[in-house]
């Protein structure tokens, strides 16, 4: 009964932990709503890559989940007939829905779609996932929200993003200054557990260059994807400790300036017919 309850209380607090990054994720990206776009170098070229694994059928229904300021939006009309957009920040929802291009604007947690099962025929997201604290269960409601022979498509940042970054900070301190991001193959093993999906996996990585490392920590800021689960509310504010950073990070400059390294899993799946 001890070891019961005390199971249940680490649950409740992982929950609680949870919960609480959710919201910082939230807030954190809805005040970047009006700097996102011009900061999105590496999500535009992604979502553009990852939405050209869609077959360019101007038919069906599809669901957009993570969908941000809604920058992509006027593309969907190759893709589908109508679609439906899901974020988590009402911030980035506003910003998307004065297009008004989709038919439904909903804020959702990922992890639970307030939407039917079967409901779309097609199903796009862009570098949403690796900010799902239980990735397995985002990826099981959008399985169960696409329709038979329907086509998923995803991309989400694993282990190897911003290496360089999080090197450089492991020179000065042991705090968490980077988001742990889960490995391929854990998100691959996460995907083939759910059934009636055929899965297809591809890996790519991606490389932007900067003059230096403020202008880097100044571009994650305003995408909004500075959130960290774990880490310190302190912050970093002392000049000598990003003179220090920057000095760390310098090792790897080349011609074109400090490159900062992103990993990305792309996973298109095609739900079994019935």
């Amino acid at each position: 009964m001890i070891a019961s309850s005390a199971g249940f209380a680490a649950m409740a607090e992982q929950q609680c932990q949870q919960a609480a990054f959710l919201k910082q994720v939230a807030a954190s990206f809805g005040k970047a709503s009006d700097s996102y776009i011009s900061a999105a170098r590496l999500q535009q070229q992604v979502a553009r890559d990852a939405l050209a694994m869609l077959p360019a059928e101007a038919n069906g229904c599809l669901l957009d989940v993570g969908c941000g300021p809604g920058w992509l939006h006027p593309e969907f009309s190759r893709y589908c007939a109508a679609f439906s957009a899901v974020d988590l920040s009402e911030g980035m929802l506003h910003k998307a829905r004065t297009q008004q291009l989709a038919t439904a604007y909903i804020q959702a947690d990922a992890a639970s779609l307030p939407l039917a099962d079967r409901q779309f025929d097609k199903l796009f997201s862009s570098l949403m996932l690796q900010w799902c604290p239980t990735p397995k269960t985002a990826l099981a409601e959008m399985a169960r929200v696409l329709a038979a022979d329907g086509r998923l498509v995803i991309s989400t940042l694993i282990k190897g993003t911003l290496t360089e970054l999080r090197d450089a900070f492991a020179t000065l301190d042991q705090q968490a200054h980077i988001h742990s991001f889960l490995t391929a193959d854990e998100l691959i093993t996460a995907a083939r557990q759910l059934p009636d999906i055929s899965w297809q996996f591809e890996r790519r990585s991606y490389q932007l260059y900067y003059p230096d490392v403020q202008t880097l920590a100044r571009e994650l800021k305003a995408l909004g994807a500075n959130q960290v689960a774990g880490r310190s509310q302190s912050g970093l504010t002392g000049k000598g400790y990003w003179r220090k950073l920057a000095a760390a990070y310098e090792q790897h400059r080349c011609q074109d300036g400090i490159p900062a390294t992103y990993q990305v899993l792309f996973i298109q799946g095609t739900k079994h017919g019935r």
